[in-house]
């Protein structure tokens, strides 16, 4: 068995991909995800050649030792496998993952990928064009049910990676490790180990800011009213900082992804800081007369998160050490000040991306532009059907989240 099995099976796939995707698309099969037996699970691999994982929802999937064609549908998943340098072994991304400009210094031929999902919906032809072995999902793909019908026809391994908090994170990187094997399993526990090490250095400052000196944070995503929720990426990490998360304790149903606020809402939490995951959205909070009463924007207190690989305090981004650090040195420069923040992302870009950053390059990630390539795969400013395109990447259009700014204030 072997790669030669997956050459000659990718060769029969293609020469029947015109039926699949007729049938996908005519018959889909009246499953419900994850209880499709064993498709998906590698259960015909041969055990000599293969290894198995349990992926973030329970699951046991069989994946080449060696895979040579992952398809990365997600756009965590996708930088994240750049980062570890598992990027010689993509066979496709999604749309927009390409878009991050360090990340094409780390392997340039990203941007030649082809799109396997774009605007919510996995392409078939894609898949078995390029010789996939083994598909990483994200969640909100596995909840789908036409989207899981698809792949379960394939008959490829598939491995869903999902995470609501830091250790869950840290768990989808090693996760992703283990699906590509060799050095960049190697390297992906290396950066796992980083992540914990920033987190436990972040809870030592945290812990001696008293509870009445605490920062009260407003986490903005790229659309203002958007925010944190309870249980979230990023009320944990804002929360490991030291600061309140004023919306973190907001409940949410089963399946959602973000808590929505209205205006009335964030003037009642009235934040002494407001963080955003975009420039545009500082920006409009500075000129509309809307928000000339909060706190936060009468103080100034208005902050963009930086852009380096990743937008690192974006819910799918894999930097949100980085994000926590930066937060920290921000808005508590007292109890951070014997960290040299700049001196530490000099350190992390060169020993994690080899990567060098000189002052115009690290000017350039704390302003949160001109790190991002709109004009890559696909189109990194739109949000596809099942809440993941940018994701990953943060890289939504100032125009977009301008624009939506205005409409989305209503929003209860």
């Amino acid at each position: 068995m072997g790669f030669s099995r997956y050459a000659t099976a990718a060769s029969q796939r293609k020469a029947i991909s015109f039926l699949l995707v007729a049938l996908a698309l005519l018959a889909p099969l009246v499953l419900v995800p994850g209880c499709s037996g064993t498709s998906g699970t590698g259960s015909d691999l041969d055990p000599a050649t293969s290894h198995v994982v349990t992926d973030s929802v329970g699951r046991e999937v069989r994946v080449p030792n060696d895979p040579q064609g992952i398809a990365a549908l997600d756009s965590f998943c996708g930088e994240a496998l750049v980062m570890i340098g598992a990027g010689p072994r993509l066979s496709s991304l999604q749309g927009g993952t390409a878009s991050s400009i360090l990340l094409q210094q780390v392997y340039p031929e990203m941007v030649d990928l082809p799109q396997a999902m774009a605007s919510g919906s996995i392409n078939i032809e894609t898949l078995l064009d390029s010789n996939t072995d083994v598909v990483v999902i994200q969640e909100a793909v596995y909840s789908s049910k036409d989207e899981m019908t698809k792949l379960d026809k394939l008959d490829i391994p598939y491995v869903v990676v999902g995470y609501s908090d830091i250790d869950e994170q840290i768990a989808a990187i090693s996760l992703l490790g283990d699906v590509s094997g060799g050095e960049a399993q190697v390297k992906a526990k290396a950066l796992c180990q980083y992540y914990r090490d920033t987190v436990t250095l972040c809870e030592q400052h945290a812990a001696l800011i008293p509870d009445d000196r605490k920062v009260q944070v407003y986490h903005s995503d790229t659309v203002l009213t958007v925010t944190d929720g309870k249980l979230s990426l990023g009320s944990d990490w804002v929360t490991r900082v030291g600061a309140v998360n004023v919306s973190g304790e907001q409940e949410m149903s089963e399946g959602e992804r973000d808590y929505q606020a209205s205006l009335e809402q964030i003037y009642i939490w009235n934040p002494d800081v407001v963080v955003c995951n975009a420039v545009d959205v500082v920006d409009y909070l500075k000129t509309d007369s809307k928000w000339t009463g909060l706190r936060a924007v009468e103080d100034g207190a208005l902050y963009n998160i930086p852009v380096g690989a990743t937008r690192w305090g974006q819910r799918g981004s894999v930097e949100t050490y980085l994000a926590m650090l930066w937060l920290g040195v921000t808005i508590y420069p007292e109890q951070y000040s014997d960290i040299d923040f700049k001196q530490t992302v000099i350190d992390y870009y060169k020993e994690y991306l080899g990567i060098e950053v000189g002052d115009e390059l690290y000017e350039k990630m704390l302003s949160g532009t001109g790190l991002r390539d709109e004009g890559g795969i696909g189109n990194a400013g739109s949000e596809d059907s099942l809440g993941s395109q940018g994701q990953g990447t943060g890289a939504g259009s100032s125009e977009s989240s301008a624009q939506n700014n205005g409409s989305e204030q209503k929003v209860a």
